[in-house]
């Protein structure tokens, strides 16, 4: 994902939800019936705001494994659940770190670290409570380096791998990366959101990719086939067909900026992803999901990027509530991806202490450059929540034949996250 230098400005265009903004009963519950309940806030993944919002609410509802250390946000997180039934805004804060250390660098530098601090935004401001609000929806960042010469974003360029160790943790400022209205429609199963969006959180989603709370790497997290470009504007529709089959359809601006917010700055290039798939019930898509989705990006003719196109048939699978398998094959043809075949797999694993979660990771991808040989992406990381506020994940990967690189790096990554 590219990420440029800023300006600021504001406007509409379309992206796509299939389901009503639904509080969860005031009981925090399991982790798989969290999942299921942020499930039902958008057609977004985990990582949007809509569902983290409401995945991190629900958790602060949960008995604590450090009651003494929520009993010190207790008074904040009741204004802010004040704030939400009076106005119907509901407000979060998170602040989150990541630093990574490789075996190996072609530069010297091998040492990265960024932090990240956002205001997420949910406003619901039209037919609230009622089967299709409206609300808008928001989040303000700032991200940048924490004592080291780079960000993680910047590390895979210092150690010649053909990738992205670091997914969001970059240095870029203060930016308004999403912005736009969300309506339902249909009684929840249809509906569209209008302004800046993250074409991230709509494309080839399975219930575990979010950066901030399980892996790091964008080949782990994602398709390497798949281009996927920074927020910009867009138009998408989609909704569920049946109880169990949905379709989404999504364009957005290629040359999408984290900072520079500006309407379709070099004219009509599009990214564009569409996706059929099926899920036992909207409220498991998050846990168990299979889909096939195609997409196509326009040249980019200022950027010099060629046009590419591909397909991904992706899956996961949730057993006993406890573990989930995902896998993906994916295609592509262009030099727009990271790669031009590749197949990933892996799993998450709740090992019963408290919300704890290990995840283990692997790609084999063909890059999409034919001169360099195929790359073995591997990831694996423990969560330990701390409490319901603070999680703080160990990370270790590790890159084979990296691209640029003779040697095969071994990457160390400590994480840490706050949400008030």
């Amino acid at each position: 994902m590219i990420e440029k230098i800023s300006k600021t400005a504001w406007l509409a265009a379309l992206a796509v939800i299939i389901a009503p903004t639904v509080w969860a009963e005031e009981i925090g519950g399991s982790a798989t019936e969290r999942l299921q309940a942020t499930a039902q806030t958008s057609i977004g993944g985990p990582g949007s705001a809509p569902a983290q919002l409401e995945e991190d609410r629900l958790r602060r509802l949960e008995d604590s494994r450090s009651p003494a250390i929520d009993r010190w946000f207790d008074p904040i997180e009741a204004g802010r659940e004040s704030l939400r039934q009076r106005t119907g805004l509901n407000l979060s804060f998170d602040y989150q770190t990541l630093y990574q250390k490789s075996s190996d660098s072609l530069t010297g530098t091998d040492e990265a670290a960024s932090g990240q601090f956002r205001m997420l935004g949910n406003w619901e401001l039209l037919n609230r409570g009622g089967d299709n609000s409206g609300s808008f929806v928001f989040i303000l960042e700032n991200r940048h380096r924490l004592g080291q010469p780079i960000a993680p974003s910047a590390l895979a360029g210092e150690i010649g791998y053909v990738g992205a160790t670091g997914v969001t943790f970059s240095d870029t400022d203060t930016t308004l990366s999403v912005a736009y209205w969300s309506q339902s429609l249909a009684g929840g199963r249809a509906g569209f959101v209008a302004g800046r969006i993250d074409p991230g959180d709509y494309s080839d989603i399975l219930g575990y990719v979010n950066p901030r709370t399980t892996f790091s790497n964008y080949s782990i997290l994602f398709s390497p086939v798949l281009p996927i470009p920074d927020p910009g504007f867009g138009v998408a529709a989609g909704g569920f067909l049946t109880d169990q089959i949905y379709a989404l359809g999504l364009v957005s601006d290629a040359n999408g900026s984290l900072t520079d917010i500006d309407w379709f700055p070099s004219g009509s290039e599009f990214y564009k992803y569409g996706e059929i798939g099926w899920t036992p019930a909207p409220s498991k898509r998050y846990l168990t999901n299979v889909h096939l989705g195609l997409y196509h990006v326009d040249e980019r003719t200022d950027a010099g990027v060629p046009s590419a196109k591909g397909a991904i048939l992706s899956a996961n699978h949730t057993f006993d509530n406890d573990l989930m398998l995902f896998g993906r094959l994916g295609w592509s043809e262009g030099t727009a991806p990271i790669a031009r075949r590749a197949v990933n797999a892996g799993l998450l694993w709740r090992p019963g202490f408290y919300d704890d979660l290990f995840g283990f990771g692997v790609t084999i991808a063909d890059p999409s450059d034919s001169t360099l040989n195929t790359q073995t992406t591997w990831e694996a990381f423990y969560r330990f929540d701390l409490s319901d506020n603070i999680a703080i994940t160990t990370d270790l990967q590790h890159i084979n034949n990296s691209g640029f690189n003779n040697v095969d790096p071994w990457i160390v990554g400590l994480r840490f996250r706050i949400n008030l």
